[in-house]
């Protein structure tokens, strides 16, 4: 809606440090830039996942608040535009595409081996925890708006959000955030433990205790926990990096998930971008360390993740912003007229693959059921699939 491409130019961080403080810029920002920030140092001849860019951001001339109680509050932009908007006549709400055919590009014998891969990686003292991901494509390129508002309805989530940019689209129906930028205070609620709702109330308090005692499940969260303090701890002042929570258990539509709290105070003389780089791309998305475990998430994924597993939100007013994990989410390429999704599960010395597999069908459930499909109807990838670049 009359919105201005940022030039990325020389490069993503130049391009934020000139940001004008008062603008509001949308978009994401890709696992991949991980890369040109010398966090691997392989050389990666895949091709990105669903072909799109490393970076996308906008800034936007016409900015809406849209609030719960269905008021709308304008920030910038033309002053006619409430006026248009309140003058359309309702209409009927866009369905998505129903009847998308899904290809898995990993079958259950290559997947339960990596996990092996990657635990033979922990014995030997290379990583500790690893981030291991499946990638599904589909020859169809819905309606995203469609797709995000269905997500939104059926399985509201937090930190969920709709992009469109370019031939790019994106229906997010994250539960994460990744980082928030308030003033100098930095926030950052990693999720690492997850556990499938019941179907009662009683099987669901049963669940979440589980849960929140799994000796498996709090290892995983505390190693991503001390990554992060780690990450916040160089950008910021010292003695400023705090747990706010430890393992708490929320509960979402589907699922219940382990999240912790992590606040830090930014060093004087810095800004967001340096704040980017040293957290980027988030340790739950990775695993730990986080260079080593990347050179092996290229070796055993299909894909670079490109947008998957990035962050998308906003850059406002004054130097802060609220970025998500791109997880959960719908990639559209309406060039290619194709679309994908990507699930991910950490793997450690604990792990049993079998149990990793059936977390990511679990997760994968609410883009399968979104999009009309089911973990069934899956067929396995042919070669020829396999995107030119």
């Amino acid at each position: 809606m009359g919105n201005r491409k940022v030039e990325m130019a020389p490069d993503w961080t130049a391009a934020l440090k000139g940001k004008d403080p008062q603008s509001w810029w949308f978009g994401y920002l890709g696992y991949d830039l991980s890369r040109a920030d010398g966090k691997s140092q392989t050389e990666d001849t895949r091709p990105a996942f669903q072909n799109f860019p490393s970076v996308l951001l906008f800034e936007a001339e016409v900015l809406l608040e849209f609030h719960g109680d269905g008021t709308i509050e304008q920030h910038a932009g033309p002053v006619d535009v409430l006026e248009q908007i309140h003058a359309l006549e309702a209409y009927e709400e866009l369905r998505p595409q129903t009847d998308l055919m899904f290809s898995s590009w990993k079958s259950r014998d290559e997947y339960l081996s990596d996990v092996v891969t990657v635990q033979n990686q922990i014995r030997e003292g290379n990583v500790y925890e690893l981030n291991l991901c499946q990638f599904f494509t589909a020859d169809q390129d819905p309606d995203g708006a469609s797709v995000f508002l269905q997500l939104n309805q059926n399985f509201p989530m937090p930190f969920g959000g709709w992009l469109k940019g370019d031939d790019y689209e994106i229906a997010s129906n994250s539960p994460e955030r990744y980082l928030r930028r308030e003033g100098n205070q930095l926030f950052s609620q990693p999720i690492k433990g997850t556990a499938k709702r019941g179907q009662s109330g009683k099987e669901d308090a049963e669940i979440r205790e589980q849960l929140f005692h799994s000796e498996k499940e709090r290892a995983e969260n505390m190693m991503i926990v001390d990554l992060v303090r780690n990450d916040l701890a160089r950008i910021s002042e010292t003695g400023s990096t705090k747990v706010d929570e430890m393992f708490g258990i929320y509960a979402f539509p589907t699922v219940f998930q382990m999240i912790s709290s992590i606040r830090s105070e930014l060093k004087n003389g810095l800004d967001s971008s340096d704040a980017i780089r040293s957290t980027f791309p988030m340790g739950s998305m990775t695993g730990a360390p986080k260079g080593e475990v990347m050179d092996w998430i290229q070796k055993l994924e299909p894909f670079r993740r490109g947008a998957y597993s990035g962050a998308l939100g906003y850059f406002g007013p004054g130097n802060e912003f609220d970025l998500n994990v791109l997880i959960r989410s719908l990639f559209i390429n309406h060039k290619d007229r194709t679309c994908g999704f990507a699930v991910g599960s950490a793997i450690t010395i604990d792990s049993i693959p079998e149990e990793e597999w059936d977390e990511c069908k679990m997760k994968a459930r609410t883009i399968l059921q979104t999009c009309g499909s089911r973990w069934e109807d899956i067929r396995p990838a042919m070669v020829s699939d396999f995107p030119v670049t």
